[in-house]
């Protein structure tokens, strides 16, 4: 991917580098730019054009090569692919430029036998090709002066009010006023209480038998 504009776009595509020259903003996918890398540490423009033998639009080749920022002006010569008549225009130009690595590896390109190469050409309805492809790049992109308002949204935890159940309350164990829990007073009381009780049986029984006599 290869897109100009005179309007700064903040790209959402991803693996996207944004380049400038001649206040012209151009977006180039990271593939491309490291074709480009590569041609660029490879070949100066005169031993490309050389290489590729380009028989159209020199013009053009020059007047790209010239108006857009390195290393993707090294791309230049393969305009020459296209049948003659590209003016001097940089949109257009990059626009073909678009095209072609779209379609061929630039890269590769350089090795293949000359007369192979002179089999490829591009129509001049290219421009066509990549002003659909440019659409979309357009809209999922977000214009320069936009981004800081843009409001990055996150996601926030609900709170949920906790309800207390009444019926759920635990019960805090109160002690009376000048009362204090004594175990070993409770155990006297109740080891008294039982004396009582086994006398009250025996005064019953010792009762009856007064009684039967």
């Amino acid at each position: 991917m290869l897109v100009t504009s005179k309007k700064r776009y903040l790209p959402t595509t991803i693996n996207t580098l944004v380049l400038a020259k001649n206040d012209d903003f151009f977006y180039i996918h990271r593939d491309v730019y490291d074709k480009a890398i590569i041609l660029n540490d490879s070949f100066t423009l005169d031993e490309l054009i050389s290489n590729i033998e380009p028989q159209n639009n020199l013009s053009a080749i020059h007047y790209f090569y010239e108006n857009s920022p390195a290393p993707i002006n090294i791309l230049a010569p393969f305009l020459g692919l296209v049948v003659e008549g590209l003016p001097e225009d940089i949109e257009i130009l990059t626009g073909a430029i678009h095209v072609i690595t779209a379609a061929t590896d630039v890269k590769a390109f350089t090795r293949v036998h000359t007369e192979l190469r002179k089999t490829l050409e591009f129509s001049l309805y290219i421009q066509e090709e990549y002003e659909m492809a440019w659409e979309r790049f357009f809209m999922t992109s977000i214009p320069y002066e936009e981004r800081n308002t843009l409001i990055n949204t996150q996601a926030q935890p609900i709170q949920e009010e906790l309800i207390n159940n009444p019926s759920e309350e635990k019960i805090e164990n109160t002690t009376l006023p000048g009362f204090e829990s004594n175990t070993d007073e409770l155990i006297e009381v109740d080891d008294e209480f039982s004396k009582e009780m086994e006398k009250e049986k025996l005064r019953n029984i010792l009762q009856i038998d007064d009684m039967n006599i």
